[in-house]
């Protein structure tokens, strides 16, 4: 078959799961379907799914199912883009109620291309994976029934994409001293008894200002920020990463202490001292393959995954910064495994990990 064609066999469909996550590894697994992802937002996300859908033309359907974020409307803007295009003068899509439903990096001739191509079914709402697969298994009857389409070698194969030009800023700056950025200094502590975050604001010459309990790191400094306790925005970037460690160290049973990296419960401050070889050999056993499989999966909240060995767990699975802190101490703690102060989780592969547990 000549470069760029879709025929019968090879036609093929993708299918988005706008903020459904849970349905992306069953339906990416599903016959014929050639990838699978969210959606999260109207401008930059739609631009890469239309990017994705122009360099694979073996696609030749979009089944558009899960729950559409009723703030962001990603879901709805991309079912008006198939429905009634881009604005070429402005990068708009017609007819769209999402937020900033901008495309800047793909043009309008290029969608158009796109919809010319892709038959999307609108399913969104939908989260029955059996009632999926049947919209899966229809739409790609349908799409392998159409005529295949003509190569694209005259314009050179592969579509190519101007990056956005970014003006270049650089990771550095300067806080103001604590009491003009926020009239003195903040305590931030963990109560485990109560499952909560301790915030307490004192004056430059120590005397109690503000208190604050929650357990939510974001709501926390928003409350700050609304009662005018903030105002440096370099004390807010600071206070919201540190209410944001407390968060992830309540909710993972961490130890936190203000201004240091979190550490599981027990480890003392400073440098990971590396257990022994007889020290391993002296813990569990290490689980066979398929339990830590299942093992890892259940700690990243993704208990249907199926796991490829040999690839990353971060280009397998959509997983936030704590479920991978959540694995770190479950691999270290409990089975012993003994990683590198600097290991990326998100990097390694299922196999590299397993290693890491049998020596």
């Amino acid at each position: 078959m000549p470069r760029g064609e879709t025929g019968t066999a090879a036609a093929r469909v993708a299918v988005c799961t706008l903020s459904s996550r849970e349905l992306v590894g069953p339906l990416a697994r599903l016959p014929g379907v050639a990838a699978a992802g969210t959606l999260m937002t109207a401008n930059l996300g739609i631009e890469q799914v239309i990017k994705a859908l122009r360099c694979d033309r073996t696609v030749r359907g979009l089944l558009v199912c899960g729950r559409d974020s009723p703030r962001f409307r990603a879901g709805q803007s991309l079912i008006a883009l198939f429905r009634h295009g881009l604005r070429p003068e402005d990068g708009h899509i017609r007819g769209a109620t999402g937020y900033l439903p901008v495309l800047r990096s793909v043009t309008a001739r290029e969608t158009e291309e796109v919809r010319a191509r892709v038959e999307l079914v609108d399913a969104r709402g939908e989260r029955d994976v059996e009632t999926l697969r049947a919209e899966v298994a229809a739409l790609l009857a349908r799409v392998r029934r159409t005529p295949a389409l003509p190569s694209r070698e005259h314009d050179g194969g592969q579509p190519s994409f101007v990056e956005p030009d970014f003006g270049r800023l650089h990771p550095v700056g300067r806080r103001r001293s604590l009491d003009a950025g926020i009239g003195g200094f903040v305590l931030i502590s963990v109560d485990r008894e109560h499952r909560r975050i301790l915030l307490r604001h004192y004056t430059s010459d120590v005397r109690p200002r503000h208190e604050m309990w929650g357990t939510r790191g974001e709501a926390m400094l928003l409350g700050l920020l609304e009662a005018g306790v903030i105002e440096d925005p370099a004390h807010a970037g600071y206070l919201g990463a540190e209410l944001a460690k407390a968060e992830t160290a309540l909710r993972l049973g961490l130890h936190y202490e203000q201004d240091l990296p979190l550490r599981p419960p027990g480890r003392p401050p400073g440098p990971v001292r590396r257990r022994t070889a007889k020290e391993r050999t002296t813990m569990a056993q290490a689980p066979a393959l398929e339990d830590f499989l299942r093992l890892v999966t259940r700690t990243l909240g993704a208990e249907d995954a199926v796991l490829d060995l040999h690839t990353p767990l971060g280009e397998q699975l959509a997983v936030d910064s704590a479920r991978l802190i959540e694995l770190t101490v479950v691999l270290e703690e409990e089975l012993g495994a003994d990683l590198p102060d600097d290991a990326d989780l998100a990097r390694a592969t299922p196999a590299e990990l397993h290693k890491a547990l049998v020596g």
